[in-house]
């Protein structure tokens, strides 16, 4: 039998949780301390509209937007929301696992039928995130679709590197960030 598997990605899960309590506007993002040098850990979207992106040193980030607001990232503040997020996850697979620091993995085999279809449970998954105000967080949770078409693990098992989205196809606003996503994750 083929594994279904729903990839979650939360790329700002960690500047949302730490705009969560102190909101800034504009561009913003939590800074890690990696090889001697701040690199960008974590943006908003108005950052990645200013062309900034993760792993970016700080330096290079603010010569392009002077603007930019930063505060030091709190990895454990994100591990536990993530963790909370996974738990929450849980409810729609018996197995819901963390992808990384900012996304999940849930087994859907034999599950959307209780939904009511593949759609409708992909659904059910954005309507609820959005009412945890994660729709910024989840932009590429659907694999950059076009529609609720979500993932498709291989038979043979396998993670976000050998998942694909069943449509094959990209919403226009979304394919740029495949480059950034990587092989690993697209």
């Amino acid at each position: 039998m083929a594994r279904w598997l729903l990839s979650i990605w939360l790329p700002r899960l960690a500047s949302d949780v730490s705009l969560r309590g102190c909101p800034v506007e504009g561009p913003f993002a939590l800074t890690l301390r990696a090889s001697n040098a701040e690199q960008l850990h974590c943006l908003n979207e108005a950052a990645s509209h200013a062309g900034l992106h993760r792993g970016m040193p700080l330096a290079d980030a603010r010569a392009i937007c002077p603007c930019l607001s930063t505060r030091p990232a709190d990895p454990a503040r994100e591990a536990s929301a993530l963790e909370a997020l996974r738990r929450w996850a849980s409810r729609y697979g018996p197995h819901a696992a963390k992808d990384g620091f900012d996304g999940l993995i849930v087994d859907v085999s034999g599950v959307p039928h209780l939904f009511g279809g593949e759609a409708e449970l992909l659904a059910d998954v954005e309507a609820r995130l959005d009412r945890v105000e994660k729709r910024d967080c989840r932009d590429a949770g659907w694999g950059l679709g076009a529609g609720p078409a979500g993932w498709r693990g291989d038979p043979g098992g396998g993670a976000a590197g050998k998942a694909r989205p069943a449509t094959g196809e990209y919403a226009p606003d979304r394919a740029g960030d495949l480059g950034r996503a990587g092989p690993a994750r697209a």
